[in-house]
């Protein structure tokens, strides 16, 4: 019995790392795409059913704002989403290949998802731990996200700002508890020292403050029409 779990242990770290090499080189052939907004506002539409046309998500944590996130940082969770390099079973069946059949469909709907822009404010949280949420923001987080949580494309550091509040909460929580494989050993060690008010500041703070330019993203001057 202790062979057969010693082999089922090596099998599973085996897939493991076989699935994130294939996610990095996918990822690889995708970013040398040049992405087509039209194509991508076609597969949009099959998104739009959760994420609006707007890409805006909803308010009650289950669907991300997408609008204005950095199109590398979308072409990475998308890639991720199809190697169980991030859990979450409607993702995992719309990342598929049936419905992105190729690098290049990921660049098309991630560019044209990119360069959205919302027509509403998302969700915020209570406001009840909003000051010790700015006091962690400027003292763990800005340093790589940014002064106003505007992340960069080419770091491959996402866009916070604006998010809506209950899917940072879901997430960051999710991060701590180790329910996101794609998330460095930095960022669970992080969070997971930060007390339950501190991560609801966060997630409060971020969903308030707006990058003042949007349009920073590089997908707009990568992306063209077919």
């Amino acid at each position: 019995m202790r062979v057969f779990l010693s082999f089922i242990v090596a099998l599973c770290a085996a897939n493991a790392v076989s699935g994130a090499e294939r996610a990095a080189s996918e990822f690889t052939e995708t970013l040398g795409m040049r992405p087509h907004l039209e194509a991508g506002s076609r597969s949009f539409e099959t998104c739009a059913a959760c994420h609006g046309a707007d890409g805006a998500g909803l308010t009650d944590g289950t669907v991300p704002r997408l609008a204005g996130q950095h199109y590398r940082v979308l072409v990475k969770q998308l890639v991720d989403f199809r190697y169980a390099r991030r859990w979450d079973y409607r993702m995992e069946n719309f990342a598929d290949r049936h419905h992105l059949p190729t690098p290049q469909s990921i660049a098309d709907v991630a560019a044209y998802a990119a360069q959205l822009r919302p027509v509403s404010m998302g969700g915020t949280g209570d406001g009840a731990e909003l000051r010790v949420g700015v006091q962690t923001y400027f003292a763990q987080c800005q340093s790589c996200h940014g002064t106003l949580g505007q992340g960069s494309d080419g770091r491959l550091v996402p866009r916070l700002s604006g998010q809506q509040y209950a899917y940072l909460l879901r997430q960051l929580l999710d991060t701590a508890d180790g329910r996101r494989p794609n998330m460095s050993s930095q960022h669970r060690r992080l969070l997971q020292q930060l007390d339950n008010a501190k991560i609801k500041g966060l997630s409060d703070y971020l969903s308030r403050v707006m990058d003042p330019d949007p349009s920073s993203s590089s997908s707009r001057s990568s992306a063209s029409e077919p």
